[in-house]
């Protein structure tokens, strides 16, 4: 393996934990109650939130990267469990997983759309060097094929991020990352190297899709009744 990614895997090795990165942030309490990292074949493939005593949102790539398995790694204490599949919609990137009772606490979620110029923060698996990517809205309102309805962002989420929640300054889960519109090469890259690279250095200037939870929590309801 080269000296640099023996750098970088070392680096992602030592870096705080989603949590502890998030503390003194509107991201803290997300963080510490409702955030789980998904591994599979021994590495972070997304992110996923709390939404109700058993449930567990990500997104549905997420899962197919996983084989459709994961275990759940609590943010707060990195106490691992079983996730399984319940549904995933046919309509958006979005999958949804039961989980133990009591192994998070349902994030509070935003009533209301951001607008633009809104502070946001993303969270996503420990394992990748960064684990909270703060930013701000970019537009408010875009519907992305084959990924749903949502808004865009400039912050510095990793690919890794993807199902990971993104808070609002109230500290309410707005949203899940879910793409980088136009990120073909930056994917590219990742995919050869094993790290994302661009957006390591890419700060907060990269531009990301975020899936509105509003419309992602509809379409649980929708593909697995009832949603507590």
């Amino acid at each position: 393996m080269p000296i640099f990614l023996i750098f970088l895997a070392l680096l992602a090795a030592c870096a705080p934990l989603p949590v502890e990165q998030a503390a003194g942030t509107p991201a803290a309490r997300v963080a510490r109650e409702s955030l789980a990292s998904l591994h599979a074949h021994g590495a972070p493939v997304g992110a996923g939130v709390a939404v109700g005593g058993t449930l567990l949102l990500t997104n549905a790539h997420v899962m197919r990267q996983a084989g459709g398995q994961v275990l759940l790694r609590r943010a707060a204490d990195g106490v691992e469990t079983e996730g399984w599949l319940v549904a995933s919609s046919p309509a958006m990137d979005l999958a949804l997983l039961r989980m133990p009772e009591g192994f998070l606490r349902p994030a509070h979620l935003a009533p209301d759309f951001p607008e633009a110029g809104d502070p946001v923060w993303a969270l996503g698996p420990e394992g990748l060097g960064r684990g909270l990517a703060p930013g701000r809205v970019e537009r408010p309102w875009v519907r992305m094929r084959r990924f749903g309805p949502g808004f865009t962002a400039r912050l510095g989420a990793l690919m890794g991020f993807s199902g990971g929640p993104v808070v609002d300054r109230e500290g309410r889960v707005t949203g899940l990352t879910t793409a980088l519109p136009g990120g073909g090469e930056d994917q590219l890259l990742a995919m050869v190297t094993g790290v994302d690279l661009a957006g390591l250095a890419d700060g907060g200037r990269r531009q990301v899709f975020i899936l509105d939870i509003r419309e992602a929590i509809e379409e649980a309801r929708r593909i697995a009744p009832p949603l507590p």
